[in-house]
């Protein structure tokens, strides 16, 4: 049988998406092997969020563990570019899971990068957080660019810990910062440090008074962060053990894609499961909900 160009086209575009799904299949195996094991305590998580710059970021434990785990995972190699109070920017400019969509022009990709930025901060630092992709290659764009947003509460109640409202509970008594270094054993950098981080998070003013939204966290929002949880070990002291939960976590995606190689054989697959397994692949966010679409599936066939 002569295969036509548009055949082969088609077998060939099929052929990457089946590529492009155990790829990414692998990558979510990965991905929760990695979160599962990578849980921050809070004091490390403080550092991060009361970073005011990127290079702040940068200098912090908690985000050079984050690159590495990301790279370990096969996610690329994340970069900061923005810092606020709630919110972060990253970077991914070689992008391995955009290379998976070289066909797709004009659309975002990255999900499977959103989703695990989300996750990390959700489950790792326990921060309710939303992430999305805000450029990508694959829309045209220089670099793959996401987005962070942090919910707020979560962000205070383990940002400032019992120095930082020891100094509200202060002013909010006293009316003043004088006599504040005596009361509470402060040197003048860390008094003014802890100032700035008040007045960053919008708790004080500049003249170092309680804003509103200062007087409502006095009232309600104080950390709910006991001191004996910051006590665990921070992941990255058991990179090596991260690293072997990564490696063993097999799954269907791992063995496809290694005998899948750059060909399916025709004899090897039924047509029409195929192409309805590419549709349904097409509108499916994850490779879990793709399974949980067969089941599903499998089991209306069944009770039929």
């Amino acid at each position: 049988m002569i295969i036509g160009k548009e055949d082969q086209q088609g077998k060939s575009s099929l052929a990457r998406k089946f590529t492009a799904l155990a790829e990414l299949t692998k990558l979510e195996s990965f991905l929760q092997a990695a979160i599962e094991s990578s849980k921050v305590p809070p004091s490390e998580t403080r550092k991060l969020l009361k970073s005011n710059s990127t290079q702040q970021v940068k200098n912090t434990a908690l985000y050079q563990f984050m690159q590495n785990l990301f790279e370990e995972i096969g996610l690329g190699r994340l970069e900061v570019v923005k810092k606020r109070t709630f919110q972060m920017e990253f970077v991914v400019e070689k992008n391995p899971v955009s290379n998976l969509y070289t066909d797709a022009k004009g659309k975002r990709t990255c999900f499977i990068i959103s989703d695990a930025l989300s996750d990390f901060f959700v489950q790792d630092l326990n921060i309710p957080a939303e992430a999305e992709e805000l450029e990508c290659k694959n829309a045209g764009d220089k670099a793959c660019r996401f987005k962070v947003e942090l919910q707020p509460l979560a962000v205070y109640r383990i940002a400032l810990d019992k120095t930082d409202e020891n100094i509200i509970e202060f002013i909010k008594k006293e009316g003043t910062i004088d006599g504040l270094i005596d009361e509470l054993d402060l040197v003048q950098q860390e008094m003014d440090y802890r100032l700035d981080v008040l007045k960053t998070y919008h708790i004080l003013k500049e003249d170092h008074t309680l804003t509103k939204i200062g007087q409502t966290y006095y009232k309600y929002g104080k950390s709910v962060i006991d001191d004996e949880l910051d006590e665990f070990e921070p992941p990255w002291k058991t990179m090596s053990e991260i690293s072997s939960s990564i490696s063993d976590s097999s799954s269907f995606a791992e063995a496809l894609s290694r005998g899948m190689g750059n060909d399916i054989e025709e004899e090897d697959v039924d047509e029409s499961d195929v192409v309805n397994l590419a549709k349904e692949a097409e509108k499916s966010t994850s490779f879990a909900q793709l399974v949980s679409k067969s089941l599903q599936k499998k089991e209306d066939e069944n009770d039929g």
